[in-house]
This record gives C-alpha cells, sequence and structure tokens, in this order.
C-alpha cells in the first residue's frame, strides 16, 4: 500500500524490497501536491518494486539554487530513509550504497517544469571541469556564474553530481517569464524587475557544450506546451545517447492522476527504468577495473574528453 511520510523537504512512499530509489518532480502548482496529483503515476511506480521520494515543486526565479538544494537535500533523505526502512524492519541495504555507483539504483523522473531542475543537476555532474566552468561565462554571464560558484561553495559536489543516476523526463519544459507567469500584464510587470535564472536560452547554450545527458530518457506528449523544448533538446542532443519517445496524446497534463491515469505514460516510464537495468546487467557481465574518466564517459554515452 502506498503511504507516504514527510522527510527533508520531501515526501517518501518506502518499499519493503526496494529495488531502486527514484527522485521524483512534478510541474508548477501540481507538482506543489506531488503526492495527491501524481499519486495514480508513483502508486505503479511503488508496485514496481521503487521507494519513491516526490519534492514539491519550488516555484521560484532562481532555479540553480532550487536545483541545488534538492541535491543537497538527497543525502540527508538517504540517511532518512535508511533510518526509517530498519525501524519498520525492511531492507535497507540500498540505502547504504553509493548513489554514484554504477548500480544505476537511485534514478530521476520529472514532470513539465520540474524536468529543467534535474537537467540543471545534470549539468552541475561537470562542475570539477575547467572547461565547464568557462562554458559557465560564455553562456550565463560573470555574474551569474560567480553566484553560482557561491552557491556551491559550501557544498559537497559529490552531493551535487547525478553521475550514474539516470533521468526520465516526461514532456519537459525549459521556461522563462512566459511560462512562469502567463497573464501578459503581470508578465510585463515582472520582466522589469525579475529574471528568470538561468533563462531558456542559457540553459540551451550549457546542454549544448554539456557531455552529459547519456543516461537521460525524454518521453513527449506531443502536448503544444512542451513542443519547443522537445523540439530544441531534440537538436542539442541528436549525438548523445538521449532516447526520445514520443506519446500520441497531446494533452501535457496527461501525468497527472489520483486513483487512474495514462497506462500508456506509466508503460513509458517503467520501460525506460528496465533498458536503465540491463544496461547495468551486461555492464556487470563486462565488468573490468576503470579509471574516474572511463566511468565519466560511461556517464556522458560518449568517449572520454580530452584533458583540459
Amino acid at each position: 500500500m502506498l503511504r507516504f511520510r514527510a522527510l527533508t523537504a520531501s515526501w517518501a512512499a518506502i518499499h519493503p524490497q526496494p529495488k531502486g530509489v527514484i527522485f521524483f518532480i512534478g510541474g508548477a502548482f501540481f507538482g506543489n501536491f506531488p503526492t495527491f496529483f501524481y499519486r495514480h503515476l508513483l502508486q505503479s511506480l511503488f508496485d514496481q518494486g521503487f521507494t519513491l521520494v516526490a519534492f514539491p515543486f519550488r516555484f521560484s526565479f532562481r532555479h540553480w539554487s532550487v536545483a541545488i538544494g534538492m541535491a543537497c537535500d538527497k543525502a540527508k533523505i538517504r540517511q532518512e530513509l535508511l533510518e526509517s526502512a530498519r525501524q519498520m524492519s525492511y531492507d535497507y541495504s540500498l540505502y547504504e550504497s553509493d548513489p554514484n555507483s554504477t548500480a544505476f539504483n537511485y534514478l530521476w523522473l520529472g514532470h513539465s517544469l520540474g524536468c529543467k531542475y534535474i537537467a540543471l543537476l545534470e549539468l552541475l555532474t561537470d562542475i570539477e571541469k575547467q572547461s565547464f566552468r568557462t562554458g559557465l561565462n560564455d553562456c550565463m554571464g560573470k555574474l551569474q556564474a560567480e553566484r553560482l560558484a557561491n552557491l556551491l561553495s559550501e557544498e559537497d559536489l559529490k552531493n551535487v553530481s547525478l553521475l550514474n543516476q539516470p533521468s526520465i523526463l516526461l514532456d519537459p519544459v525549459v521556461s522563462d517569464l512566459d511560462e512562469a507567469i502567463p497573464i501578459r500584464s503581470l508578465r510585463n510587470l515582472f520582466s522589469k524587475v525579475l529574471r528568470v535564472q538561468p533563462s531558456k536560452q542559457q540553459t540551451y547554450c550549457l546542454i549544448h557544450n554539456s557531455r552529459l545527458f547519456g543516461l537521460t530518457a525524454i518521453v513527449d506528449f506531443e502536448s503544444s506546451l512542451a513542443q519547443t523544448t522537445v523540439s530544441a533538446l531534440q537538436q542539442l542532443l541528436a549525438s548523445q545517447a538521449a532516447h526520445f519517445q514520443s506519446l500520441s496524446i497531446g494533452h501535457h497534463l496527461a501525468a497527472l492522476g489520483f486513483k487512474g491515469g495514462r497506462a500508456d505514460i506509466v508503460n513509458a516510464v517503467l520501460h525506460r527504468l528496465e533498458e536503465f537495468q540491463t544496461r547495468t546487467a551486461n555492464r556487470h557481465q563486462s565488468a573490468r577495473p576503470e579509471s574516474a574518466d572511463t566511468q565519466v564517459g560511461r556517464r556522458t554515452g560518449a568517449r572520454t574528453a580530452a584533458p583540459n
């Protein structure tokens, strides 16, 4: 039975014998109450053996701070999952494992605007590379890059990284004020004093310069709201291992549902999860000692970049 308990900045449904942990974040408004509006989707994943951690959507114009906050919370959440599972006499060995290991036991699932936060965390996986830091200046400008550096200065970069943590993006939306504030008069007012950081174009620039997203699957619903974002990601990730799938739904909010929902969306997510597990099994069969650079290459789905 699906029961959520409050953890650090999230709600968790702890499976008695988990085969993986899925971190979920939904879109604006509906994502503020993920355990209600996305319950059918989450129930379906729980029934397949996954522990679920649902982050409420956090409305902000400073998307870097939200994404980094989520990443840093997951370290506390993992400890809370461990303690809760012990108290409930559940199998807790998974929560003791390294979330960045090649077992792919920790995964991310997003819908709508929540996908942008996951994409930003994907980008930060490469934060220690000098080439990426240079790209921050090129894409965002020196001031915003310095603000990001300040946000990260007191954080353990391993906690921020999504190394070996696959992600599935459902009908993703990367927005500016036009999606965040749909009322034109209010948008014009706020645009004089507020800017989404990073902006849509800055985010696309960072993705274009990145060698990541090799463990990313994108499932679009052929909705008008996500059409621009999906088309942009298809172009930006054409050379990466990202897998795209289109479902002929035409409705952006099709992922929502309390008692019932779309079986095709659930099946698409489960299919991607099975692909990740198959990739893990194949990798273990051919396992051999690898350098850190080779592991990064596996994350990107590309050859390891030459030294900077």
